[in-house]
């Protein structure tokens, strides 16, 4: 057998290459996992295992080594390179695009439609309900490629939506203006409420398409460097992210009065938007899928591919992860940086900054040294990142210890490490799962998933988890003992349910081996995909009937839905 060097070709730059003539593993198969054909695609051999400990993977008896390299044909490409420039170039537009249309749409909600606060909250959770429908566009990419591109054709109709809901929202938000203090026609209402749905809409198309395709690159890596694509892509996204906060501060700015009309930052941020639409339509490479499949049919693929055990078990870990590191109480977390002498005043831009270099470090830091680390230890440390600093942190101002705002920043800062491990969660370990043909399903159903629990969070932070519950919220102010340790219990609960996300770990595969081996060796469970789709739809009936109470006066104030209580 040939040595691993000698499968290699070494070309000018350093960069590896795979060797076209070998065929890589044939990863289109929806069949039984024995079914699966096996050919040699790059060999490993004993001595090269790029593992650091022997314990993070199965052992040689049960998982032949040589048998696994890349799980896709083509060649390795770079991020920055001229070949990912339609892919670098839609990145930006899809993150730039959503974040901007959060920072815009928010207050321009607050203050032009004549919502109550209450009311604002709900429907701002009521448009991200449509993100929901994530996995049906993955589907009907999967299925019905544009002109035998399943990815870009559906990127460009994303990005269109995108700006086409803004510019109306720009004339909309043009009409307010000019009516002044008048009261709005609910029509006209009702019809800004839509084009922000719609353009949230078409930014989670482009994401789809953009990390689907991250993705799909990725697997064509050999199995040392799987995630370098990754990590470049999620660094860069992070950068885009700065750079629309950057735009959020200079347009709408911090206060409730924007630095410019909203009209005028909504024409502003279409035209960005669509500004990389050539380069885009240039260079996107994608393979060309000539023949459809049936809806139906690719339906049903799926939900034989839910039912492998490799994929419910990668997607439980995701949602135990989504679920409890997302809960925050925020009235607590607000009373403590109201506690420190200034921290609630901090630039909002300047703390930005500082979450977004935490984070993209984080991601750096993987890539360079714990990209081949076992996924058990190395996601671990999400919780405990999200955990202990902000613990002491609370300890320390809770009880008047140390209320110094830049010791309070900087245990804060650090806890945004949890938040750049967590970014790899709906990456890494997808990338082993994945099967060719049905990538779009898969990275949709993940973020409809995503997208529900955080809707189901965010419902029950204005309800189940408000400070009131808790403590009395007029003696804050009176910074008394028993307050204080009020507070500090609440934020104990908060820490002790962010702490039962270690036990999504029980459901990660080991490393990228060990997944693999569990796709195509470790079976089936039936009713699976009828637990999967049973939660989803619990999450979003929930989440929908919490958010229309809001809008029945005789349902509106109940705690549940945010009210302080029917009298």
């Amino acid at each position: 057998m040939k040595s691993a060097s000698a499968r290699y070709k070494e070309p000018r730059g350093g960069v590896v290459l795979q060797d076209a003539r070998r065929p890589a593993i044939p990863y289109a198969s929806h069949q039984t996992p024995n079914a699966f054909e096996t050919t040699a695609s790059q060999a490993f051999s004993r001595d090269s295992n790029p593992f650091s400990d022997a314990s993070d993977v199965p052992s040689e008896h049960i998982l032949n080594y040589e048998m696994y390299g890349n799980l896709r044909n083509g060649a390795i490409v770079k991020f920055y390179s001229m070949e990912c420039l339609g892919l670098l170039a839609a990145t930006y537009t899809s993150a730039f695009s959503y974040q901007c249309l959060q920072g815009v749409t928010r207050p321009l909600m607050r203050t032009q439609l004549d919502l109550t606060s209450q009311e604002n909250v709900a429907v701002q959770r009521l448009v991200e309900l449509p993100m929901a429908l994530s996995f049906f566009v993955g589907l009907l990419a999967d299925s019905y490629p544009i002109m035998g591109l399943r990815r870009k054709g559906y990127m460009v109709l994303g990005l269109l939506l995108n700006a086409v809901s803004v510019v109306v929202l720009a004339g909309l938000s043009a009409h307010f203006e000019a009516q002044g203090g008048k009261d709005r026609s609910q029509a006209l209402v009702v019809l800004a409420i839509i084009m922000v749905s719609l353009a949230s809409f078409g930014c989670i198309i482009t994401y789809i398409c953009v990390h689907t395709r991250v993705i799909e690159l990725s697997q064509r890596e050999p199995l040392r460097m799987r995630g370098t694509i990754q990590a470049d892509y999620l660094i860069f996204r992070r950068l885009t992210s700065l750079t629309a906060s950057t735009f959020n501060y200079l347009t709408v700015g911090s206060t409730t009065t924007p630095h410019l009309a909203f009209s005028k930052t909504m024409l502003i941020l279409a035209s960005i938007c669509v500004l990389p639409l050539p380069l885009i339509l240039k260079f996107w490479r994608e393979e060309h899928y000539s023949l459809p499949m049936n809806l139906k049919v690719r339906a049903q693929i799926f939900w034989k591919i839910m039912q492998q055990k490799a994929v419910w078990r990668v997607l439980m870990f995701i949602i135990m992860y989504g679920i409890f590191l997302a809960i925050k109480f925020n009235d607590p977390i607000s009373v403590i940086r109201n506690w420190t002498t200034g921290a609630a005043r901090d630039n909002q831009l300047v703390t930005r900054t500082i979450q977004d270099v935490m984070w993209g470090g984080t991601i750096l830091v993987w890539r360079q040294f714990f990209m081949n680390t076992g996924w058990r230890k190395f996601f671990c440390w999400a919780p405990i990142f999200t955990v202990f600093p902000q613990l002491l942190a609370s300890i320390l101002v809770a009880l008047d210890v140390e209320r110094d705002r830049y010791l309070y920043r900087t245990l804060v800062s650090i806890s945004q490490v949890s938040d750049g491990i967590t970014a790899l969660n709906n990456v890494v370990p997808l990338t082993e799962i994945i099967q060719e043909g049905s990538e779009g399903a898969t990275v949709g159903l993940t973020l409809s998933l995503q997208r529900l629990v955080s809707i189901f969070v965010n419902t029950n932070a204005q309800g189940l988890f408000r400070g009131e519950n808790f403590y009395s919220t007029s003696e804050v102010k009176l910074d008394s003992s028993h307050v204080r340790w009020d507070v500090l219990q609440a934020l104990f609960l908060n820490y002790v349910i962010n702490l039962i996300a270690l036990f999504g770990l029980v459901f990660l595969p080991s490393q990228k081996l060990d997944a693999q081996r569990q796709r195509m060796y470790g079976g089936f469970t039936k009713a699976a995909s009828s637990i999967i789709v049973i939660a989803a739809s619990l999450l979003f009936l929930y989440s929908l009937a919490i958010n229309v109470m809001t809008f029945v006066p005789s349902l509106s104030c109940i705690q549940l839905a945010g009210g302080s209580g029917c009298h």
